[in-house]
C-alpha cells in the first residue's frame, strides 16, 4: 500500500540546494557595480605532492606567499614570481609541527603566525630560520580552538578567533589571555561561529560565519558596527569566509558558498564584486584572500589552488 503523503528524504537537500544556486544565480545576474579582474597566475598544481585543502595566505615584506596547507598540515612558500621554495612544518604536535592548521598572519618583526587548530595553540615560524616555538592557548582553563590569528603591529598581541567559544581573545606573545569580547549569539557583538579577521589600523574586522556579516571593532573590542546580511546578492553572505583589508581601506570578503568577492567601504557601504559586466566572477570556494598592492591573492579550498588576480588594465 502506497501513501500520497510527501517523505522528507535525501534528496530534499538537493533540492533545496538547486533552489538556492538558482535563486543566486538570478539575483546575481542583475546589474551591479563590478571591477573586471584577471588572473594573473595559478599556484598549486603541481603533479607531485599539490596541496590539499588550503584555506589562508599571508604576504612577506620580501613578496614570498605563505599558504596554509590545511589538508597536509603545512605551510607552504612561494616566492612572488609563483615558485614554490618551501614550506614549513609537518603533521604532529611538537614544536614545529602541525595539526588541522587554519589561519596565518606575518608580524612586522617577520613572526609567522599559524592558528594550529588540532594542537589548540598558535605556532610562531621565524624567517631568519630559528627554531619555532609554540604559544598554548587556553580560556577559563580550557584549551581554544583556534580558526584564524591576527598580529598587532608590534607582534605583542595576538588577535584570535575561538571557534568553540564564539568569542575573539586576544593574547600576549607568550599566550597570555588579555581580554576578550563576544559569546554564541546573533546580537550586536556576538558571533556564531567567528572564521577569519584582520587589523587595520585601530580597527579589528571579524567574519562572522553563520550570521551572515562583517563585524568592525575598535581593539579593546568596542565601537561595535556590522554590515551584510544573509541573501544572495549585493552586500548580503550566504557563507562570509576570507576577509582583507588593502591600503586605502577597502574591505574584500569572500563567500565561499556563492564563490564571490565582495568589496566594501571600511564603513561597510557595498562599493562593487570582483566580475564584469555587471555579473561578479564565480570562483570556486574561495575562502582566505590577501592584497598586494593592486593585486588580490585568493584561496581556492576544494580546487586547493592559489590565484593571483588584479584588475584588467584601463579600469
Amino acid at each position: 500500500m502506497t501513501s500520497n503523503r510527501r517523505r522528507t528524504n535525501k534528496t530534499d537537500g538537493v533540492v533545496i540546494l538547486f533552489v538556492t544556486i538558482v535563486f543566486a544565480n538570478c539575483v546575481w545576474a542583475a546589474d551591479v557595480a563590478t571591477v573586471p579582474f584577471r588572473i594573473v597566475q595559478e599556484m598549486g598544481l603541481e603533479a607531485q605532492d599539490p596541496l590539499s585543502l588550503p584555506t589562508d595566505v599571508a604576504v612577506a615584506d620580501n613578496g614570498n606567499l605563505y599558504v596554509v596547507d590545511s589538508g597536509n598540515h603545512r605551510v607552504v612558500i612561494f616566492d612572488s614570481s609563483g615558485r614554490r621554495i618551501g614550506q614549513l612544518g609537518q603533521q604532529g604536535s611538537d614544536d614545529g609541527q602541525l595539526q588541522d592548521p587554519v589561519g596565518i598572519d606575518i608580524a612586522a618583526n617577520g613572526g609567522i603566525y599559524v592558528a594550529d587548530r588540532g594542537n589548540s595553540r598558535i605556532a610562531k615560524f621565524f624567517s631568519d630560520g630559528s627554531p619555532p616555538i609554540s604559544i598554548p592557548l587556553q580560556e577559563n582553563g580550557k584549551d581554544v580552538v583556534p580558526i584564524d590569528v591576527a598580529v598587532s603591529p608590534l607582534a605583542d598581541e595576538l588577535f584570535v578567533t575561538s571557534n568553540n567559544s564564539h568569542r575573539v581573545l586576544v593574547f600576549s606573545s607568550t599566550g597570555e589571555l588579555l581580554r576578550s569580547w563576544g559569546g554564541e549569539g546573533a546580537d550586536p557583538g556576538q558571533f556564531r561561529y567567528p572564521a577569519t579577521l584582520t587589523l587595520a589600523g585601530d580597527a579589528v574586522f571579524v567574519v562572522d560565519v553563520l550570521n551572515a556579516r562583517v563585524q568592525r571593532f575598535d581593539v579593546a573590542g568596542g565601537s561595535n558596527k556590522e554590515f551584510g546580511k544573509l541573501g544572495a546578492g549585493p552586500g548580503t553572505f550566504f557563507r562570509p569566509k576570507g576577509i582583507a583589508v588593502d591600503a586605502s581601506g577597502r574591505v574584500y570578503v569572500t563567500d565561499s558558498y556563492l564563490g564571490v568577492i565582495q568589496v566594501f567601504s571600511s564603513d561597510g557601504e557595498f562599493l562593487h564584486a570582483v566580475g564584469d559586466d555587471g555579473v561578479p566572477t564565480r570562483f570556486d570556494n574561495p575562502v582566505g584572500l590577501t592584497t598586494l598592492g593592486e593585486q588580490i591573492v585568493l584561496v581556492q579550498m576544494l580546487p586547493h589552488t592559489i590565484l593571483i588576480i588584479e584588475p584588467e588594465p584601463g579600469t
